[in-house]
């Protein structure tokens, strides 16, 4: 099990419609948006937007 320090909250944009929302992002690469299952769309795939200089491609509410 992940510690907590190992989670990040990021901000994550919903592949389909750009909808952002912030998100817990797990070591594993797992997505999990705060407060809701997916998307208001309907949408479960996310891409995460970070200060770095690539984005890390998640999708799935687990």
């Amino acid at each position: 099990m992940a510690q907590r320090d190992d989670v990040r909250r990021v901000l994550a944009a919903c592949e389909e419609c750009g909808s952002v929302y912030t998100a817990w992002l797990w070591p594993d690469g797992a997505l999990k948006v705060i407060g809701q299952e997916g998307c208001s769309c309907g949408s479960t795939a996310f891409t995460v937007l970070d200060d770095d200089s690539d984005s890390t491609p998640a999708s799935g509410a687990e």
